[in-house]
């Protein structure tokens, strides 16, 4: 593996998803619970598009190909640690009483979509990964439930 090109794809591919997730957070509104969802939304709309979801060929780089010391781990950790911590942000701002519990399921969701997109074994899994994100979005946050993207997205129920 070329590492100085890997980690220039890596860093490239980083970048647009960057500037589409802040486009959808900014396009959710002021909705506290609809900007963390918007993770979510960036991750459909880049699964629709086939671009993007290869966190997974990243994962795989990391753990088989990159030793602990090596530039592409530290890469992609810190890309991965970044989405964490703004997730964090947006689930504290829910005022969920765990954040760390909400971002860490949401993590586990985001990440189990993305890899049942790549290797197709669950249809639709982004979509799936957005209804489950929502439900345990509404099941964390105390606000009102009847204020929750009631104006978006009228195909999926509230939980």
């Amino acid at each position: 593996m070329n590492t100085e090109h890997f980690l220039a794809y890596v860093d490239g591919r980083q970048i647009r998803w960057r500037l589409a997730l802040e486009q959808c957070i900014n396009e959710a509104g002021t909705d506290p619970r609809a900007r963390l969802l918007a993770i979510f939304d960036a991750l459909r709309s880049c699964a629709a598009s086939q671009q993007g979801l290869r966190s997974f060929s990243f994962t795989h780089a990391i753990t088989e190909l990159a030793g602990p010391q090596d530039p592409v781990r530290a890469m992609v950790t810190t890309h991965k640690e970044t989405l964490r911590q703004q997730m964090l942000e947006l689930s504290e701002a829910t005022g969920t009483p765990d954040p760390d519990l909400l971002t860490d399921q949401l993590l586990l969701v985001y990440e189990g979509a993305i890899a049942n997109h790549a290797f197709g074994n669950v249809d639709n899994a982004t979509d799936k990964a957005h209804t489950t994100a929502r439900q345990l979005i509404a099941a964390a946050s105390p606000l009102p439930l009847n204020t929750f993207l009631v104006d978006r997205d009228p195909e999926s129920p509230l939980p």
